[in-house]
């Protein structure tokens, strides 16, 4: 009897037997600046053909194999097919068709705010324009007849916001999860897209949280794809302005306490009176403000700093949980990051504000700066001395605080342990060796953060080929959702039911609550009952009873008939080619990478 690991195996190998659906697209050498030396990966000291390499590689640094694609993997040489993949610059025609049906991936952040407004708004809108009552005069009706009320005015409002010009926020995320599996299943760039996700899942940003959903688009476009192979500094910095990540972690309420200087105006002054050298400044001898009379200023909540993303960006992103800071540095890092924000929506807002930035700049600062949607408000940061991870920080600045609090938290060792650990659990196993981590943060460390570098890294090691570590990773449902589809050379014209499937199977896309990101363990994606649910993903997939996903049956015929279990003496003989294939896809086997 043929075993099913083997059918398995015939199935990833057998995709070099499909004909390749076009011919291979022209792709750019690395720069010279970017080689150090020839890449060297000991896949023959592990024991493997050439044709067995190239499979590896493309279950790890792609999300799997196309037909035709092992063989053309294997006769370019592993070796260069990585090198291009690190490079990135492969050309995209055909992707780029794609995304075209997306028109909200081109809009920019303040677009997208404007044609995407949350409910809220749109309700405010239409009660101004007295299209609806508001809410202190709304009838008093029993609960039947509230119901009905409710909802004649949702109906109302959509009529309203259709008048407007706007759009249902759901939008956003439908085409947002729809160009994630397009990009997954046709992009010639495959560590960029398998390394997007990763750094994603990494400064994880939730659609659960409402107020950051017109942020989340431009979070992932903006920040994490132009640099998720690039420098770790100018990642870190970019997710730290995105208005997404200080909504979801609410540092854009985050503010200096009552009584504590700013960098604004008279209090500008004092600050720059108080930057003395560090270690002459204590924090409880602070300077009183002028004596001046008190400006009447609107009643508001009182304010202070929020640690949220003080402690998230410790913890998570950068040193680890075990990284060696204290309570009293994440107070300190929330008060470094006061001031970080996002542009007010309200009009009014606005323009008190420009009134200050105003001020401001007559009396020779240049404290308040904006980018895009992002601003650092001088007029809300805490511009005393701070001491963080030992480190004194003056008086009297303003956003130089966090950026550099930003390069300090880059450059630390247990940042380079921390993310040469969690990369390792990703690209080799669940639990990589201790010795092959601390290679992995020299590489960091010597290289200045390059995230390039440790990748690279990874594949030269001897773990990443051992036999412990080929195919020890259970898959996602999102990536075995995009690399079942690349294996049998499937259209996808139109991803909803796909990304249901997904869904179903535990990962709706971008809306995973917690910032610690969906898990990277085998436990997490594993049980009994998921292993049924993703075996009938494979057979409806096969059958092509996924709607909107169209499966070439001539491509499915020479799998199954590549397969062990349909040739003579195997147990699958007889059944139909769909039927063989849609279990080879639902196999343990395949649930792993």
């Amino acid at each position: 009897m043929i075993s099913l690991r083997s059918a398995f195996s015939a199935l990833i190998l057998g995709l070099a037997c499909v004909a390749c659906a076009g011919n291979p697209r022209p792709q750019k050498a690395p720069a010279a600046a970017e080689v150090t030396k020839p890449l060297h990966l000991p896949w023959a000291q592990a024991g493997l053909t050439r044709r067995e390499a190239a499979a590896h590689l493309l279950s790890r640094f792609s999300y799997g194999a196309r037909p035709g694609e092992v063989d053309a993997v294997a006769a370019m040489g592993p070796e260069v097919w990585l090198e291009r993949q690190l490079a990135a610059r492969s050309p995209e025609p055909g992707l780029a068709a794609r995304l075209a049906s997306y028109p909200a991936l081109e809009l920019s952040p303040a677009q997208l705010l404007c044609a995407y407004p949350a409910d809220g708004t749109v309700r405010n809108e239409a009660k101004r324009d007295g299209l609806i009552p508001d809410d202190k005069d709304k009838p008093k009706l029993n609960p039947a007849l509230d119901e009905e009320y409710e909802k004649q005015i949702r109906a109302d409002l959509d009529d309203y916001a259709k008048t407007k010009g706007y759009h249902p926020q759901r939008e956003i995320l439908d085409q947002l999860s729809a160009q994630k599996l397009v990009r997954a299943v046709y992009a010639e760039n495959q560590l960029e897209e398998v390394m997007t996700d990763f750094w994603f899942n990494h400064f994880n940003v939730s659609w659960t949280n409402d107020r950051t959903r017109p942020y989340l688009l431009p979070f992932e476009r903006d920040a994490i794809r132009p640099n998720a192979l690039g420098k770790f500094r100018t990642l870190l910095g970019a997710t730290a302005h995105q208005p997404a990540m200080l909504v979801y972690l609410d540092n854009a309420q985050s503010v200096a306490p009552g009584g504590a200087p700013t960098t604004f105006g008279d209090e500008m002054e004092m600050a720059r009176k108080m930057a003395k050298p560090a270690s002459n400044v204590k924090r409880a001898s602070l300077p009183p403000p002028p004596a001046a009379a008190p400006k009447p200023q609107p009643a508001k909540p009182q304010p202070g700093i929020n640690e949220n993303y003080a402690r998230e960006l410790m913890e998570l992103h950068t040193l680890g949980v075990d990284g060696g800071y204290t309570q009293a540095d994440v107070i300190e890092v929330a008060r470094a990051f006061t001031g970080w924000t996002v542009m007010p929506g309200d009009p009014g807002a606005v323009g008190g504000l420009a009134q200050k930035m105003e001020k401001e700049r007559k009396v020779g600062g240049g404290a308040f700066r904006r980018q895009g949607e992002f601003l650092f408000r001088a007029d809300q940061h805490d511009a005393g001395p701070k001491v963080i991870l030992g480190r004194r920080f003056p008086a009297g600045r303003g956003i130089e605080d966090g950026e550099q609090l930003l390069d300090v938290l880059a450059a630390r060792p247990a940042t380079a342990h921390h993310l040469a650990y969690q990369l390792a659990v990703h690209f080799v196993s669940d639990h990589p060796s201790p010795q092959l981590v601390d290679r992995l943060a020299n590489v960091y460390q010597r290289s200045g953060g390059d995230i390039r570098r440790v990748v690279r890294a990874i594949a030269e090691s001897p773990e990443f080929w051992s036999a412990e570590a080929r195919g020890s990773k259970v898959k996602s449902p999102f990536e075995l959702a995009a690399s079942a589809l690349r294996a049998v050379g499937a259209d996808v014209q139109a991803p909803k039911k796909t990304l249901d499937w997904i869904a179903r199977l535990g990962e709706p896309l971008y809306s995973y609550q917690p910032p610690t990101g969906y898990p990277d363990r085998n436990e997490a994606w594993m049980s009994s009952g998921t292993l049924l649910s993703r075996l009938n993903f494979g057979l409806q997939l096969a059958s092509g009873k996924v709607a909107g996903v169209k499966v070439d049956a001539a491509a499915l015929a020479r799998l199954a008939a590549a397969s062990p279990a349909s040739m003579p003496g195997g147990k699958g003989a007889s059944t139909p080619a769909r039927e063989v294939v849609g279990m080879l896809l639902g196999s343990p086997e395949f649930q792993r990478r």
